[in-house]
């Protein structure tokens, strides 16, 4: 069972009938966000011809992705921008306008809300700064505009946001100049630096995103409104989230346990000590409280938190591509002993277990490794190197119903490989069998991959995630992702980590109540 924390549980939105958890009572349903992550028409308000101005790479993103709406550039004092008709205002754009993003000076905004709402513009969406982040004048001058914008019928995504990316629109909205790769992870994150990093990682390791929202000081639109959106979204699989702050008022726990019971809720959380609280004050506004009571509810809610932004993307991968396994039992298949001593030590840290092999699978792989195998689980193959024995042990082992998911290590081809163009000296024997070396490993390079195909069967036939380990660089591990849909790490340690945050989550299912602690799990 998890840990015992005292909390206010009404306050954050929780039952306390014992029936389970209180519906959510928000004005926006499920549909109503739709039209912002997939909009016919959007401006910029400040549009720019000027090099490295959000104003002018905005526009850039916007049209390089190829959006399939109508984009309407904004500026007074431009006929054109990038082949794009530019307007004087929001006024003389022919047609609706659904949403509106602004990257013009907070003190401009009073007057651009008044046209957009006249305009009858549906979203907001203010990339500019200076509002609540820096203070008590700031902080009014946000309420000023959110209460304003309200009056005219607009939400309002930010302020100080850093866009907003949808990929079945083709919408890339970003002020930084990333493509992410198309998928199933949606993503909300109060700082936009941190969620466009997000997608930057993904893209290089493979991790496809539907949608993604800076949410920036959360004003008006805030992370119950885009958690209970995207948890009714049939594109989204797995919803991360980077949050630094929570108004109480907004029913974020409700929000939260009503998701965590649709789809995988991955949280990363900044403002946890008094340094990083302080921080997110100055930053995004954000009034962090106390991370002790955020947390439990958290868990509670049934939220996989944790504590590492890389621990983060590497869920983000497992958890979108891999089935959830059904308890804590790992079965562990490695080529030397060592690195499976280090894994199951990890596992155990991790709140795993590693149960002992079945007499029958032993004497089956008695036929299959020599006698001086480890005759355990591990299943060391003390250093066979073949490819059939590696598959015929891996079967066994996820076919097994005594585990509940397996680690592959050493299942992608070695990354320890002799250069083609490296220079050899010597013999004539010598250079002839380099030769023969360098042509098997391109003929191996050149045909599918039988262990990482084995790996994919056996994951769609057992239900069971199998992940792989192997050393290799970013890339390796992409091109794993990408042509088999396997999952792979370059450590057993953060293999480890993904499976105890899926082992949790599947705890979280299997019960209303939290019967996992995730403090258990070690964080890198």
């Amino acid at each position: 069972m998890g840990r015992t924390v005292h909390l206010n549980i009404a306050t954050l939105g929780f039952s306390t009938d014992g029936t389970g958890y209180q519906s959510i009572d928000m004005a926006m349903n499920s549909n109503t966000l739709e039209r912002l992550f997939n909009p016919e028409s959007i401006a910029l308000i400040g549009a720019s011809a000027t090099p490295f101005k959000w104003g002018s790479i905005i526009p850039l993103n916007i049209l390089k992705g190829d959006f399939q709406g109508k984009f309407f550039p904004v500026n007074p004092g431009l006929d054109a921008l990038l082949g794009q008709k530019c307007y004087p205002s929001v006024a003389d754009i022919p047609g609706p306008v659904d949403v509106a993003l602004v990257t013009t000076p907070a003190k401009t905004l009073p007057d651009i809300v008044r046209q957009c709402g006249e305009k009858g513009v549906a979203f907001l969406l203010v990339i500019t700064a200076g509002f609540s982040e820096t203070g008590p004048e700031g902080k009014a001058s946000e309420k000023r505009l959110i209460e304003s914008a309200k009056t005219s019928g607009m939400r309002v995504v930010g302020p100080n946001s850093m866009g907003i990316y949808s990929a079945r629109s083709k919408l890339h909205a970003l002020m930084p100049p990333i493509m992410p790769l198309k998928g199933p992870v949606s993503m909300f994150s109060q700082s936009g630096n941190v969620g466009v990093q997000m997608l930057a990682w993904g893209a290089d390791e493979g991790v496809g995103f539907e949608k993604f929202v800076s949410s920036g000081n959360e004003g008006d639109l805030n992370s119950a409104d885009y958690l209970k959106f995207l948890a009714d979204d049939e594109a989204t699989r797995v919803i991360l989230t980077y949050m630094e702050g929570v108004d109480p008022d907004i029913a974020l726990f409700s929000a939260t346990a009503e998701a965590s019971r649709k789809k995988p809720v991955l949280l990363f959380k900044g403002g946890r000590t008094g340094a990083g609280e302080k921080a997110a004050a100055s930053h995004t506004g954000a009034i962090a409280g106390s991370h002790r009571v955020f947390e439990a509810a958290m868990h509670q809610a049934g939220v996989i938190e944790m504590r590492s932004s890389q621990t983060l993307m590497d869920c983000a991968k497992a958890f979108s591509n891999c089935p959830i396994p059904e308890g804590k039992r790992v079965g562990i298949l490695t080529r030397g002993g060592g690195w499976g001593v280090i894994t199951s030590d990890c596992c155990e840290e991790n709140g795993l277990v590693v149960p002992p092999l079945p007499d029958s699978i032993v004497k089956a792989i008695d036929k299959l490794l020599p006698s001086y195998w480890s005759r355990g689980n591990p299943i060391d193959m003390v250093a066979t190197i073949s490819h059939d024995p590696f598959l015929e042990c891996l079967s066994l082992l996820a076919e097994w119903n005594g585990v509940d998911a397996v680690i592959a290590l050493g299942a992608i081809r070695a990354t320890y490989r002799f250069k083609a163009s490296e220079k050899v000296t010597g013999p004539a024997e010598l250079m002839e069998a380099m030769d023969r070396v360098r042509a098997h490993q391109k003929n191996l390079s050149a045909q599918p991959d039988a262990i990482l195909a084995g790996i994919k069967n056996l994951m769609d036939a057992t239900g069971k995630p199998i992940i792989a380990v192997s050393i290799g660089t970013d890339s390796v591990h992409k091109a794993t992702l990408r042509d088999y849909r396997v999952v792979s790490y370059p450590t057993p340690e953060r293999a480890v980590r993904v499976i105890a945050h899926m082992a949790a989550y599947a705890a979280f299912r299997q019960s209303s109540c939290p019967v996992t602690d995730s403090k258990t799990i070690q964080q890198g």
